[in-house]
C-alpha cells in the first residue's frame, strides 16, 4: 500500500483519483497512468487549477514545449509540462501527438507564423519568447526560414544559440503587464521573467520564486554590493538586481516590469509580510570562457 508522503501539488502529477505511474508505492490514489507525451501547437496556453475556463491560472505552456497528459476528458487535459514539472489544465485541442523536434528558440519578445514567405500574407498565429521551433531549411528566403510544418517565421527572430547575460534578456520585458501566472510579454509574472530570462541563457530554473530560491546561486554575504545580474528574492516574489541599487521585476503595484529603487520595493513589501521584506540576494558566478 502507498504511503501517504508530503510532496508539492504544483510539480507532482496525483490527484485522489488519478497520480502518475511512477508515483506508484509513494502516494496513494484509485488508479495510476503512465501518461502520454504531446506537443503544445498553440502560441500561448494556459494551464489551470481546474478544468474550467474562469479557474485560476497556474501557468503558461508556449508553443513547441512538452506535457504529459494523465486524463483527457471533456475537452481537458490534465497533466504535467516538461519544461518545469508544473502540473494542470490545459485545453486538449492545444496539443497534438505528432512532435517535430526543436532546433531553435524564439529570442523575440513575440513574432509571427506565416503560411508564406510574405509579410504581407495574413499569419497564421503568434509564438513568443523562449517557444521551441523546428526549422528545416536555414537558409532565409525573403528573410524567412521554412519550419517544419510547412509554415514560416521571420529568420532573425529565432536563434540556435543561448545569450550569456539573462538580464539583458529580462529587460526586453521592460513595462510588459503584469499577469499571475503568465509567462509572455502578453503579461508576465515575477517569476516567470526569472524563468524565461534564465532560459535564454540556456539555464533552466523552476517555475515559482520559491522554488527558484533553492536552486539559484550562492547567497551574498551581509558586506557583498549587488551588482547587474544579482537574483534578490522577498517573500513571494523575486526580481533582477541592475547595479547595486535598482531592481528590474514584474510586480503587482504597478502592474508591469519596471525598474524600481531597492529600498521602494522593500518598503512597500514590509507593509505585506511580517517575514523580512528581503530574504536574501543570490548571485551566479559566470564561468570562465575558454
Amino acid at each position: 500500500m502507498a504511503k501517504d508522503i508530503k510532496y508539492d501539488p504544483r510539480t507532482t502529477p496525483a490527484r485522489a483519483d488519478l497520480a502518475a505511474d511512477s508515483l506508484k508505492g509513494r502516494i496513494r490514489a484509485d488508479k495510476y497512468c503512465a501518461g502520454t507525451e504531446y506537443q503544445v501547437i498553440h502560441g500561448l496556453t494556459n494551464l489551470r487549477s481546474q478544468p474550467e475556463n474562469t479557474s485560476a491560472l497556474c501557468s503558461q505552456l508556449l508553443y513547441g514545449e512538452h506535457f504529459t497528459a494523465y486524463e483527457i476528458r471533456d475537452g481537458w487535459a490534465w497533466g504535467q509540462a516538461a519544461r518545469d514539472g508544473y502540473v494542470g489544465y490545459c485545453r486538449a485541442d492545444s496539443l497534438s501527438p505528432d512532435f517535430f523536434p526543436s532546433t531553435h528558440h524564439v529570442t523575440n519578445l513575440c513574432s509571427h507564423i506565416y503560411p508564406e514567405p510574405d509579410i504581407k500574407s495574413p499569419p497564421l498565429g503568434q509564438v513568443f519568447m523562449m517557444s521551441r521551433i523546428s526549422v528545416i531549411d536555414e537558409l532565409p528566403h525573403k528573410g524567412f526560414v521554412r519550419l517544419a510544418d510547412g509554415n514560416w517565421i521571420f529568420a532573425t527572430h529565432i536563434s540556435k544559440l543561448f545569450c550569456s547575460d539573462p538580464t539583458s534578456e529580462a529587460l526586453k520585458f521592460l513595462y510588459a503587464p503584469y499577469l499571475w501566472g503568465g509567462r509572455s510579454c502578453n503579461g508576465v509574472d515575477c517569476s516567470a521573467l526569472v524563468q524565461l530570462s534564465f532560459a535564454a541563457a540556456g539555464i533552466s530554473v523552476p517555475r515559482d520564486s520559491d522554488q527558484q530560491a533553492e536552486v539559484i546561486g550562492t547567497t551574498l554575504a551581509d558586506d557583498d554590493v549587488p551588482r547587474q545580474g544579482d537574483v534578490a528574492f522577498f517573500p513571494g516574489h523575486v526580481g533582477f538586481m541592475l547595479d547595486d541599487m535598482h531592481l528590474l521585476h514584474a510586480n503587482a503595484h504597478h502592474m508591469r516590469v519596471s525598474i524600481d529603487p531597492l529600498k521602494e520595493v522593500i518598503d512597500i513589501i514590509s507593509f505585506q509580510t511580517d517575514d523580512p521584506p528581503l530574504k536574501f540576494i543570490k548571485r551566479i558566478e559566470k564561468k570562465p570562457e575558454a
